[in-house]
């Protein structure tokens, strides 16, 4: 289980937007490494690292990424318990496991 929640991960988000910041949050699950990253007026998620796309997709809101599914079949609500780290370098966040 990923030790920050979806709730806390959202608002650490929407504090860096607010601070005039576009964050760009790593997330790694199942071997691979995804990116987050937040826009004043959209969030955008994608897969990082290959060479056939990004995948990437756009959501009005960090809920509707969530509970919606993406690049790679993610499905936020339901893979959350299985993101093994987090890492938003420019902002000094990096929690869990290196791979």
């Amino acid at each position: 289980m990923p030790k920050y929640s979806f709730d806390e991960i959202k608002l650490m988000l929407n504090e860096m937007i607010a601070e005039g910041n576009e964050p760009e949050l790593s997330l790694f699950m199942y071997g691979k490494e995804y990116m987050l990253i937040g826009f004043t007026d959209r969030y955008s998620f994608q897969r990082c690292g290959y060479s056939d796309g990004s995948g990437e997709f756009y959501y009005s809101t960090l809920d509707d990424l969530y509970n919606s599914v993406t690049v790679d079949g993610i499905l936020l609500k339901r893979d959350w318990k299985d993101i093994t780290r987090f890492e938003c370098e420019h902002y000094e966040f990096i929690y869990g496991e290196e791979f």
